[in-house]
């Protein structure tokens, strides 16, 4: 199955439909519109690196078994609210797919570093004068 630009396996997606506490007046009490996606990333057949960013990147939707849990509740159809479910997902992936870029340390330039010194000593002296006003 294809979902995004990322192709998975497909055992490793679940859905659960269940009433749903969103918009559908009386149609919330009758339906099962409410979405429950469960992606199996150890069953995904994504390669290793994509599986470690997105276990990293989908860290709040992750449960216990390591499946992400995405809800979607925010439409009155199921159909709808399984399109959004998977399109969250497809981004999850999206995202997960580009390596994050190396950060390259810098070091504080001088004038930066007197700049600072210069208001540590300025507050200091500032404290001090209230601390002594007070005596």
């Amino acid at each position: 199955m294809k979902i995004g630009s990322v192709e998975v396996q497909d055992q490793a997606i679940r859905f659960k439909f269940h009433l749903s506490t969103g918009p559908g007046g009386q149609n919330v009490n009758k339906v099962a519109t409410a979405v429950e996606l469960r992606f199996n990333v150890a069953q995904s057949g994504l390669p290793e690196s994509i599986c470690e960013r997105v276990l990293e990147r989908g860290r709040s939707h992750l449960n216990t078994a390591g499946e992400l849990v995405i809800h979607a509740t925010r439409h009155r159809s199921q159909k709808r609210n399984k399109e959004e479910a998977l399109q969250r997902l497809a981004n999850i992936l999206d995202t997960a797919q580009k390596p994050p870029k190396p950060r390259i340390p810098t070091r504080p330039s001088v004038r930066a570093k007197q700049v600072r010194l210069d208001q540590k000593r300025r507050t200091s002296e500032k404290k001090q004068s209230r601390k002594n006003s007070l005596d």
